[in-house]
């Protein structure tokens, strides 16, 4: 988690869009699921690629005829983001043989397992930031530039930078939340970041959150 998987759909979303003729992103697949159900993001498919309400859809047989039907002549890209359970693949019964030719079908998740067995062409693993990136956004976050502005500040961001392990997320709400403060609350957050008895950096950033509530932040 955070380490860019939807920065990175969003991004290629808006890149080759362009290229189709009929286009999806949903942006949160397990979220839908759990308010709307699968006809709900049959809805959502039908809505955006091609500009209609559907609200006539009833059970999950109708969605998907009515999806293969309307799509199976067009050139489409689907993008799913934070798919969770493989059975939510499995219920939307959409993949690329349904549709037309040249469309592509973007699934996204923590899980790789469930791309496996959903039989995707592709797995990419989305790699975390190198040092050289990592210090530019944790700089833009913390100082509004793009280098450490004091040297004071130096070895404090490398130990920062060395907890968040190239996560983009964690980069960024830790840069944010040290924006402005003294060197003496920065050296409390590294220790208390580097205190975590899990090296998980979820939990160190939820540690973050902690102690930015014990302040009255």
């Amino acid at each position: 988690g955070g380490v860019g998987k939807t920065t990175l759909a969003g991004v290629l979303y808006g890149r080759i869009s362009h290229q189709f003729n009929a286009c999806c992103l949903i942006d949160d697949v397990s979220k839908v699921f759990k308010y709307d159900g699968p006809i709900g993001v049959q809805k959502q498919i039908l809505h955006q690629t091609l500009g209609e309400e559907h609200n006539q859809i009833y059970n999950l047989h109708d969605g998907t005829n009515l999806i293969q039907n309307r799509l199976c002549r067009r050139r489409a890209l689907l993008i799913f983001d934070n798919v969770d359970h493989n059975e939510q693949l499995e219920k939307l019964a959409v993949n690329p043989k349904s549709l037309g030719s040249g469309s592509r079908i973007i699934i996204v998740s923590r899980d790789a397992h469930i791309l496996k067995e959903y039989g995707v062409n592709t797995l990419h693993k989305v790699q975390p930031l190198n040092h050289t990136n990592s210090l530019q956004l944790f700089c833009r976050k913390a100082f509004k530039c793009d280098n450490i502005m004091n040297d004071a500040y130096k070895e404090l961001t490398y130990g920062i930078l060395d907890i968040a392990c190239g996560l983009p997320l964690a980069i960024k709400v830790i840069g944010s939340f040290l924006f402005g403060r003294s060197i003496s609350e920065w050296r409390s957050a590294l220790t208390r970041l580097r205190e975590s008895p899990n090296k998980d950096i979820m939990d160190a950033l939820q540690f973050s959150f902690l102690w930015a509530g014990e302040n009255g932040i």
